[in-house]
């Protein structure tokens, strides 16, 4: 398996980033970077439409997504986290919390449409807790990453 020095934190948000704004988000297994390629690039190259009216920064990527197009294995796309497993996630740590009060609150927090925003806007009124969430959430989005980066051969090297 290869060691890789990957930006976990920036993986874990593009996997948490359920809305990809018109981009499609690849791990170069070279460099362990982040790459990402506009879909309007992808779509020229796909259509065989020429990119010379891109603007530069967008020209600078057309080499990269054409090595992706055509199946270079240097690239894999990072995948999005279902709202499931996000979901799944705050269900976890509330059932975890010690304190009943504010284990109440979290709960009622989770249920309904709204739950991540209700959730977050609860946690903001305990602030230690707060803390606990992201230590909580940053170790499984740590695990979140390991796991896929093993999936396509690649071992997370410490940085």
């Amino acid at each position: 398996m290869k060691k890789l020095k990957v930006d976990v934190e920036d993986i874990a948000t593009i996997m948490d980033n359920q809305d990809r704004f018109g981009s499609e988000y690849y791990l170069d297994k070279n460099t362990g970077e982040a790459v990402v390629i506009p879909d309007e690039v992808m779509r020229a190259l796909d259509e065989g439409e020429s990119c010379e009216g891109l603007p530069e920064w967008e020209m600078e990527l057309v080499p990269v997504a054409k090595e992706i197009i055509e199946g270079s294995e240097r690239y894999d796309e990072i995948p999005i986290r279902p709202s499931g497993e996000g979901y799944r996630m705050m269900v976890d740590f509330t059932g975890a919390v010690r304190d009943a009060r504010i284990r109440s609150r979290l709960e009622i927090a989770i249920h309904g449409k709204g739950a991540f925003g209700r959730f977050k806007d609860t946690l903001r009124e305990f602030p230690e807790m707060e803390e606990k969430w992201f230590r909580f959430k940053a170790e499984k989005d740590k695990e979140e990453v390991k796991d896929w980066l093993e999936s396509i051969g690649i071992q997370l090297a410490e940085k």
